[in-house]
């Protein structure tokens, strides 16, 4: 099965790397706490959403892991934990 996500792949100006990629999506959650309108918090949560998708996406590539069968384990537990009201 193909894998469906929100934002296309970025192409990085320098290779992957776990660290730099985690720094940046707390620099986005900073810059969402930093904004002053609701038009900016809009962008910068969404701003969240791709940079952590954009670290998700590049940590399994490099390590040659199906995203999907773990994303499907996490919803498996977390079903079972209640958390969901489906």
């Amino acid at each position: 099965m193909k894998e469906k996500w929100h934002f296309p792949l970025i192409n990085p100006v320098r290779p992957f790397d776990l660290e730099h990629f985690l720094e940046h999506v707390h620099l986005e959650m900073a810059e969402f706490q930093e904004a002053k309108t609701i038009e900016e918090k809009d962008k910068e949560a969404v701003d969240i959403l791709h940079s952590a998708e954009t670290f998700v996406r590049k940590y399994f590539q490099q390590n040659g892991r199906s995203f999907e069968q773990v994303r499907d384990a996490v919803v498996e537990k977390n079903r079972k934990r209640g958390y969901y009201t489906y």
